[in-house]
């Protein structure tokens, strides 16, 4: 039976190492590439998995060659797959990264396709959690609406604003939210105050705020409380964030620990994930 269920953006990825990326309409020479599964919700359900969790996939897969390298390499991390995108492309995103770690992607993230749940596919029975990053608004909905009607706990990974979140912020168990997501009402304010504002508003369990290697803020009634984040020596930060979401999914619901300390040990996974090429170094993270 599922355990736990990611819903949203999936892509297949072309990365590649340059020392730094090449000026407007000139070429430039990577020194190492590689292709992978991607995206939010493809690189914390492969996360959970590799954890211990069993783990599954709502997103747009399509047909064609991509989307069968995709769903091999998540079948691959025992990811299962349920695929709402007929007829529509899987997004293809080229990644970046430089000297430092740092990643710089473009990708195709089907942001004006239609893309329609296909209810016939949404059974979370006995899944203990479902993670929904905004992509794809009306399979948010769908999988928010199933989730709060099981009683299933739902985490939001919140990378920038999308209006679909004003429609699942209120039904959140968890919010891991960017340094930059804002309401429209909170653009001005500052990361502590919108992040304080924020749990005061939707009043979650846990209210994060990621900020790559600085420490991790969590907004509580007593104030902000500020969660280490490991120092090591960075390949590549692709994927960091998302395995911070799988991982805490894991630890959350899986292994059962308290919000405060799942966090905390996702954190040492996902700095693990960036010693090694794309989001797939986890050696050493326990």
């Amino acid at each position: 039976m599922t355990r736990l269920i990611c819903g949203g953006l999936t892509t297949f990825d072309l990365a590649y190492f340059v020392p730094q990326l090449p000026a407007r309409g000139r070429k430039g020479t990577a020194t190492r590439s590689y292709v992978d599964a991607g995206g939010p919700v493809g690189n914390a359900a492969i996360t959970a998995s590799i954890l211990g969790s069993d783990a599954e996939v709502h997103s747009v897969f399509g047909d064609g060659h991509f989307a069968a390298r995709v769903k091999e390499i998540l079948a691959g991390y025992e990811v299962a797959c349920a695929d709402h995108g007929e007829g529509i492309d899987l997004p293809v995103a080229s990644v970046w990264i430089d000297e430092s770690g740092e990643r710089t992607i473009l990708s195709t993230d089907n942001k004006r396709s239609q893309v329609r749940a296909q209810h016939e596919l949404i059974d979370i029975s006995g899944a203990r959690a479902v993670l929904l990053d905004g992509h794809y608004p009306q399979l948010q909905v769908a999988l928010a609406d199933a989730a709060s009607a099981a009683g299933v706990p739902i985490v939001l990974d919140c990378g920038r604003w999308r209006p679909v979140f004003a429609d699942l912020l209120p039904v959140a168990t968890a919010l891991i939210m960017t340094a930059t997501f804002r309401p429209p009402d909170l653009e001005a304010a500052s990361v502590g105050e919108a992040v304080g504002a924020i749990r005061e508003r939707y009043e979650p369990e846990l209210c994060a705020v990621s900020r790559g290697s600085d420490p991790i803020l969590v907004s509580t009634a007593d104030g902000l409380i500020e969660v280490p984040v490991p120092v090591v020596d960075v390949v590549d930060t692709t994927g960091a964030g998302d395995v911070l979401h799988g991982a805490y999914l894991h630890y959350r619901y899986t292994e059962k620990l308290d919000p405060m300390e799942a966090l905390g040990r996702s954190a040492l996974v996902a700095s693990a994930s960036c010693r090694g090429l794309g989001a797939r170094g986890l050696t050493d993270s326990e």
